[in-house]
């Protein structure tokens, strides 16, 4: 078995990774790579591989860093499956839809501008049409359930990550003559105790890992603090009369958002004020929420039992038609802003950073990773004027950080689910980490005895005995 990792090395963004075992090619994700625009979109429009060379796709979850590229592999020449689980697949024909969608306007928006300067237009990397193909290629599993692939000497299961809604760990079992290799893929790692979804099902036993790295370095705050800063930073915010504006990825952490606000109305520890989930995309990803309880934690399906719907409340209003987003600009007094993409790179969070953050009443809130080189990572480090759609403003809101609300396990929460199988691993491989995460969880997992712990580099190879 070969390993060949051609994203999210060294790197939060862009997820993909090459397993060749016994003639059969599969990819884990198969994500888009976000930052610079222009080296983004390089990379995502020229894959390394030849697309028909492939077998399958055997998909973590929907979050578009894993998902989001599966157009491109689709319109290269890839005939095969792309298999998620149930919900995964629900989740992942929206995003590439609503992907494809942002694409097409931004690349409409901006090609106005620079016809204006006499520059060569601009072209989405994929189509309505290319995400309309890749999904048609989608295939669905179920959790705990082994399955085959054609003409492939291997057998694969899927088990709950806890990261988002369907998100899975994924597990392989490659037959090469007389001998198994047990590969794990973490996927995203959900962490305990998560709003909404259950903890992340135990580390199997496996020979090899890969294993996400994001927080390998760090130690979240509790989510119970976490809902209490929420509530105190929208109340402080109101009090001088200003809006909350945060950037939210419209896949959990929306949902996430809306059930702490929810809660914190509803338990006193916040003033009633409006509240607005400014996404289509969040809208229609709240539905299948609503469709999968199956995967609900206790505490959310006890909450259920008492107030009915975690994801509506009397405050609550989810827009979708521009004109109701246009409208939320024209709103004097309090009230929070959140919508999508959750690194501020593309739509509609842009707008309303754009209108809001040259006013000092006002809040942009993160509470969700920042990759490198994204407009998010520089106004969360402090720049002080920003470029937003060819503009510049300065930065004048307050800038704030919740880290709590992570869907990603810390550090502490990486290692205790590796623990228990760290003695039979011979490697284990950090991916989905910039470089002083994936070194900090490289020593801790060498700590726990895994000898062969590395963070493999974009392209590197590595064949497993």
């Amino acid at each position: 078995m070969r390993l060949t990792f051609l994203g999210a090395a060294r790197e939060v963004t862009g997820s993909m990774h090459m397993v060749e075992s016994d003639g059969t090619r599969l990819l884990l994700d198969c994500g888009s790579v976000q930052g610079h625009r222009r080296e983004a979109n390089a990379r995502n429009s020229h894959l390394p591989f030849d697309a028909g060379s492939i077998d399958a796709v055997l998909l973590s979850h929907a979050h578009i860093d894993h998902c989001g590229n599966l157009p491109t592999l689709t319109k290269n020449g890839f005939t095969r499956d792309i298999i998620g689980t149930h919900a995964t697949n629900d989740l992942t024909r929206i995003m590439l839809l609503d992907s494809a969608k942002i694409q097409e306007q931004d690349a409409e928006y901006l090609n106005k501008k620079r016809a204006l300067r006499g520059e060569e237009p601009i072209v989405p990397i994929y189509t309505l049409q290319d995400a309309a193909d890749a999904i048609r290629a989608l295939e669905s599993r179920s959790y705990n359930h082994w399955f085959e692939l054609p003409r492939a000497s291997m057998r694969i299961q899927f088990l709950d990550a806890g990261h988002i809604l369907g998100s899975a760990i994924t597990v392989i079992h490659a037959f090469e003559g007389d001998r198994t290799i047990r590969l794990g893929y973490s996927g995203d790692l959900g962490v305990e105790d998560k709003l909404i979804l259950r903890d992340p099902a135990p580390a199997p036993p496996l020979d090899y890992l890969i294993i996400e790295g994001t927080y390998g370095d760090r130690v979240h705050d509790p989510r119970t603090d976490s809902e209490t800063q929420l509530a105190r930073i929208i109340d402080e915010t109101a009090a001088r009369g200003g809006k909350t504006i945060i950037p939210a990825f419209a896949l959990d952490r929306t949902q996430e958002i809306v059930y702490s606000i929810h809660r914190s109305i509803l338990n006193g520890a916040l003033k009633p004020l409006p509240v607005f989930a400014d996404s289509p995309l969040a809208m229609d990803a709240t539905d299948i929420y609503r469709m999968h309880p199956e995967v609900f934690d206790e505490e959310t399906v006890a909450f259920m039992s008492r107030h009915e719907d975690p994801f509506g409340f009397r405050q609550l209003t989810y827009t979708r038609d521009v004109e109701s987003s246009k409208a939320i600009n024209q709103l004097r007094g309090p009230a929070v802003i959140i919508a999508s993409n959750g690194m501020v790179e593309a739509g509609r969070i842009l707008h309303h950073v754009k209108n809001n953050i040259e006013d000092e009443r006002n809040t942009i809130l993160f509470v969700g990773y920042q990759a490198e080189n994204t407009l998010g990572r520089r106004i969360l480090d402090g720049v002080k004027r920003v470029r937003i759609f060819g503009d510049e403003y300065t930065v004048r809101a307050d800038v704030r950080r919740i880290e709590g609300f992570s869907g990603h396990a810390d550090r502490n929460g990486l290692l205790n689910w590796v623990r228990p199988i760290a003695r039979e691993l011979k490697g284990a491989f950090i991916v989905h980490a910039e470089e002083r995460a994936a070194e900090a969880l490289v020593q801790g997992l060498r700590d726990l005895g895994i000898k062969n712990a590395i963070a493999p580099a974009y392209g590197q190879q590595v064949k497993l005995q």
